[in-house]
């Protein structure tokens, strides 16, 4: 396989946004934000579309989406969930790393335990990884959410479909989410699953306050009464 950085000179670098949804309302911030990086992609050169699918399951939507993208003529995907507040400059971050799959990490939305959605380990002996000051740039990971992160083409063609399945293991008795699921086979066909820490640290899962990495926008929204 050819270095996916190696654009075709003869077109430019094209990226294909993915937005699924088990439902039809979309935050406002995400909104924002995606707005401001598709204005911010086109001003700078790079090709750039979007598909959006709503599905009863996250699943069926991730896999619809997987369909348009590879009917399309798009270098990398570029999913995002619509739930997601993130800087103006993503794509050229993620793009910049020069991987075939790249994604960050953030914290789920349990108060009062938001635990990071990054994980290393097997089914049933998964735990997760932290992103801290601290935290590299980037590292390996053996499974990334799909809320932030950039995939190249050559990987759904290397990896048969379906690329995401809820799978139930039966002996563990856990059940793999189809991110996960994605992950694994990605790892099976020698493919690395990379963790951006840089990117994680400056975005955020929307709820009744942000998720960030340190809990900031949680700590000051308590502190100034807004949630208890």
């Amino acid at each position: 396989m050819s270095n996916p950085t190696q654009a075709a000179k003869s077109k430019p670098l094209s990226v294909m946004i993915l937005v699924p949804s088990s439902g039809d309302t979309v935050a406002t911030q995400f909104t924002y934000c995606l707005t401001m990086c598709a204005a911010s992609m086109v001003a700078n050169g790079i090709s750039m579309s979007m598909a959006f699918s709503t599905a009863s399951g996250i699943t069926q939507a991730r896999r619809q989406l997987v369909d348009e993208f590879m009917k399309s003529t798009a270098d990398y995907a570029w999913w995002i969930d619509s739930d997601m507040a993130f800087p103006i400059d993503s794509y050229a971050q993620l793009l910049n790393r020069k991987v075939q799959l790249v994604g960050c990490n953030y914290r789920r939305r349990y108060f009062p335990t938001p635990n990071f959605t990054a994980m290393n380990g097997t089914l049933g002996n998964q735990f997760e990884i932290e992103t801290t000051d601290q935290s590299p740039s980037i590292e390996r990971a053996d499974g990334i959410p799909h809320g932030m992160m950039m995939v190249h083409r050559s990987v759904y063609e290397q990896i048969p479909a379906p690329h995401y399945l809820m799978e139930w293991n039966e002996e563990k008795r856990v059940e793999l989410g189809e991110d996960y699921y994605f992950c694994q086979k990605a790892k099976e066909f020698g493919i690395n699953v990379w963790l951006d820490h840089a990117l994680s640290r400056q975005i955020s899962h929307i709820g009744t306050y942000h998720y960030d990495y340190n809990l900031s926008t949680t700590r000051n929204a308590i502190q100034a009464g807004l949630v208890k």
